[in-house]
């Protein structure tokens, strides 16, 4: 079974944490979250954002399974946990378990 999104705050002004049902954390930037969003728009779109574009000014988890962004451009983006999950560069995640910045 994935693991599903237990709970998220915020972490400063700048990045997104989850806390994952099976224990794990992630700290997401924002600035790494805008430029993965999945909707066709910004698929197509150039990789360049600007800061407005990267200010969340609004995050709220949907059930356990889904992540809500709302911009400050007014972009909206959606994740589901597993893309939430693979965006995840800690040590752990990126297979070097020597360096753990979280306990999973």
């Amino acid at each position: 079974m994935a693991a599903t999104i237990k709970r998220i705050r915020p972490v400063g002004r700048y990045a997104v944490g989850i806390d994952w049902t099976d224990g794990h954390e992630s700290i997401l930037p924002h600035r790494h979250l805008r430029l993965a969003c999945p909707c066709n728009a910004c698929v197509a779109a150039t990789p360049e954002v600007g800061p407005k574009e990267c200010e969340a000014a609004f995050v709220r988890a949907i059930g356990a399974a889904t992540l809500f962004i709302a911009w400050a451009d007014e972009h909206e983006t959606l994740f589901v946990a597993d893309e939430l999950r693979a965006l995840c560069r800690c040590a752990y995640c990126v297979r070097e378990p020597n360096y753990p910045i979280s306990g999973q």
